[in-house]
């Protein structure tokens, strides 16, 4: 590990989170000496509390020790394409929670709170009864007019499409990797079974993806997508990333799962998973408010 570039990055990300020295010592239960020394690349913090300075700072823990801050120094917004079906809507609850509180969840955990949405007049009436703008959530909501296109933009964008449901550990790491890459368009992608309707990908070791096959990769692209400003106008291929050019795999670790939610039997599926996850494991998860309080978009 490298003590000077996680000093500077502790010190970036407190300076952000409008802390002084002492603030943070006394969060942590040190002295203000001990963050001195860290930020000066003197030592570096102990591994029984950097998970809590972690949070603080509102940083995934690896990217912490990896000093990779990156991410900080570009503007990045948020582009939601609800699609909607006979099953599913913006409403369509899982486990008690609307289908819209978890993709803005995906946005939040990326620090990302300007979001535009694309969607039908019911999930628009849906979000507005329910969300309002979500100024209440320390977020913003811009709803764009049937067959407008976001608007062009000098800021980079974080797209999710297809509805996918994605849970597991350190989730907000590779969004930030991913937001870290400004030399190409960069998708998350899973190690699993190749399934029909999803775009299985290769990619060699620099992580540039190399082809798209069906049905025999065991790599799935996940459709949530990143678009540094350089790459903005390719935003209209979406739909079929097999456009985008330079596109680069965000390979997300195991423990995580992912699947598009398309129908009632995947709504039930993911109910299941929520409801098992909070009787066992006592975790409530994708909890705007929650999650607004943990990312610091609101006190």
């Amino acid at each position: 590990m490298d003590a000077v570039k996680i000093g500077a990055a502790i010190k970036a990300l407190r300076i952000q989170a409008e802390y002084t020295q002492r603030d943070l010592a006394d969060c942590l239960n040190v002295t203000d000496k001990a963050v001195s020394k860290w930020e000066r690349g003197l030592s570096i913090p102990d591994v029984s509390i950097v998970t809590k300075l972690s949070l603080i700072l509102n940083c995934d823990v690896d990217n912490l020790l990896e000093g990779n801050i990156t991410y900080l120094e570009k503007s990045w917004q948020g582009f939601l394409l609800l699609k909607e079906n006979d099953d599913i809507f913006a409403g369509s609850e899982v486990y008690g929670k609307p289908l819209v509180y978890i993709y803005l969840s995906y946005f939040m955990l990326a620090g990302i709170g300007d979001i535009y949405i694309s969607c039908s007049a019911r999930d628009k009436e849906y979000i507005e009864a329910n969300i309002g703008n979500g100024e209440r959530y320390g977020i913003r909501l811009i709803f764009l007019a049937d067959g407008e296109n976001i608007p062009s933009t000098a800021v980079n964008t974080m797209v999710i499409y297809n509805n996918p449901f994605i849970y597991g550990p350190n989730l907000t790491k590779y969004f930030q990797r991913a937001m870290s890459r400004m030399y190409g368009i960069s998708v998350l992608a899973i190690e699993k079974d190749a399934v029909d309707s999803e775009n299985t990908i290769s990619y060699d070791k620099h992580k540039m993806v190399k082809s798209f096959k069906s049905g025999t990769e065991k790599h799935c692209a996940v459709p949530i997508v990143f678009f540094p400003k350089k790459y903005f106008d390719q935003i209209v291929n979406i739909g079929n990333i097999t456009e985008l050019t330079p596109l680069y795999a965000e390979p997300i670790g195991n423990g995580m799962i992912e699947y598009l939610l398309a129908d009632d039997d995947s709504l039930l599926d993911a109910s299941v998973f929520l409801r098992m996850l909070k009787k066992r494991m006592g975790k409530e998860v994708y909890d705007l408010k929650k999650v607004a309080k943990n990312r610091k978009f609101i006190e």
